[in-house]
């Protein structure tokens, strides 16, 4: 990859990537019914008579799916073999900026313009080096502007990660060689003493507390809470992407361990958080015990405070993942208003998920759905698509906000990947309120980091105001 590559790149701006910019469909009920239910939205203006399709989905009518657009220009083909042809054969989107002009309907064609808008110099970001492209679409819906959608991939050349750049491998011997036999089997197993009883961990060939030799083992519960826990930040660890939580975790059964917290946003770790046990695949080589906060749990609680105790003021809470549609503000008189933090939404990432969303997205992307090949381009499993992040984002506002809320723009920008098995914590806070429009920023959170961070700018009933 060289200057002139890049010259050579820049001669595509301000090219147009289609020619026919028709739709492959028109607007209609089952996609919108798929995408709703792959988000999980029940939002009631996208169902029954006078339904609209969700905003979310402007890209989704503009995808080309399997059979691809048969009037694509031949400048994106260009434009991505010549990187292709410099080593940059993998892509991922980075960022996604919509903004809604009016609500598309049942029967709408779709119509639509896209250009290439620019081409950046080259980067090296974690995934690889490469090159960030961005498109502009002008969406219409049966003549009329309907939208506008921007959209950022890197079209990298994957980073070569050398076997010591994994994850360290446990050091096993015949001490604890039982104890990693049962974590295989996806169980968390104690020794136990036979001359006191006394449960032990970690395992040791006698007891610290009579001395005796003897001991059997018990299956942990799986349940615990924090005892303590370290964010680390530095040094950096190629295995690892920090921040990440440590934690000493206290097992019901009154042993201690150190692991991994997962599912919540390291600053969000707290002392005497309940944790449940879940076992981590860990490149299909072997499995590690570690700990997911327990939904339902808030980052402002006190844990450690006795029962009966005074609550403390509430403050976002990573629950359950309420039933979709519902109006998710615990008091609406006062929750509107700039600084306010709209409660959290636990998104569990699923295989499922990730799947249904593409699918409903037409994105048949093959990383998407097919972990070997996503192996094969540097990632370690299948990740969602940035379509489905962007619905979900989109669910999360209106969920918030009420059945009569109406989404006018949404800009995202995504970081660490959302994978199988992992949960994304969606959290927002009112950043600008205007008259009927609320401005919201948004993160979304794995363990990982932050997966998803943007803005949307909502307009809302003037009595809710």
């Amino acid at each position: 990859m060289t200057d002139g590559l890049y010259a050579r790149l820049r001669t595509y701006e301000g090219r147009g990537t289609t020619l026919s910019g028709v739709g492959k469909d028109l607007v209609n009920e089952p996609m919108i019914r798929h995408w709703c239910e792959a988000m999980g939205d029940t939002h009631p203006a996208y169902a029954g008579p006078g339904a609209v399709a969700p905003p979310t989905m402007l890209q989704a009518w503009t995808m080309g799916g399997l059979s691809g657009h048969a009037g694509r220009s031949v400048a994106q083909d260009e434009l991505f073999g010549l990187l292709d042809e410099a080593g940059c054969t993998s892509v991922v989107a980075t960022d996604c900026e919509q903004e809604y002009l009016r609500p598309l309907c049942p029967g709408d064609r779709i119509t639509f313009d896209s250009v290439i808008e620019s081409v950046s110099e080259r980067k090296t970001t974690k995934l690889g080096t490469g090159y960030f492209i961005t498109t502009r679409m002008d969406v219409r819906a049966g003549g009329e502007p309907a939208g506008r959608h921007r959209f950022r991939v890197l079209k990298y050349a994957p980073r070569i990660r050398k076997p010591k750049d994994g994850r360290p491998r446990p050091v096993i011997n015949r001490d604890n060689a039982g104890f990693w036999e049962g974590v295989a089997q996806r169980r968390l197993l104690i020794q136990r003493c036979g001359g006191c009883g006394e449960p032990r961990f970690p395992w040791l060939p006698g007891c610290g507390a009579c001395g005796s030799p003897q001991w059997d083992t018990l299956e942990a519960s799986g349940s615990g809470s924090v005892f303590s826990y370290v964010v680390m930040h530095h040094p950096p660890f190629p295995a690892f992407d920090p921040p990440f939580a440590v934690g000493l975790i206290e097992l019901a059964e009154g042993v201690r361990m150190v692991s991994n917290i997962v599912g919540v946003p390291p600053d969000k770790v707290r002392i005497g958080m309940p944790v449940e046990l879940e076992f981590l695949g860990v490149g299909g080589e072997y499995e590690l015990p570690v700990f997911r906060g327990v939904s339902g749990a808030s980052a402002d609680t006190d844990f450690s405070k006795p029962d009966g105790a005074p609550d403390r003021a509430p403050g976002p809470v990573a629950g359950p993942d309420p039933a979709p549609g519902h109006d998710l503000r615990p008091d609406p008189s006062s929750a509107l208003r700039v600084g306010a933090a709209l409660p959290s939404l636990a998104v569990p990432v699923t295989r499922t998920l990730i799947v249904a969303g593409a699918i409903a997205s037409r994105d048949f992307q093959d990383v998407h759905h097919d972990a070997e090949i996503a192996k094969e381009k540097g990632s370690p499993d299948i990740f969602m698509n940035i379509l489905t992040t962007n619905g979900l984002v989109g669910r999360y506002i209106t969920d918030f906000f009420g059945a009569h809320a109406v989404l006018r723009k949404v800009s995202i920008r995504l970081g660490a990947p959302n994978h199988p098995g992992d949960t994304m914590v969606l959290s927002g806070t009112i950043g600008v309120l205007e008259g009927t429009t609320a401005e919201v920023r948004v993160v979304g959170a794995n363990s990982l980091g932050n997966h998803v961070t943007g803005t949307v700018t909502v307009t809302i009933p003037e009595a809710a105001v």
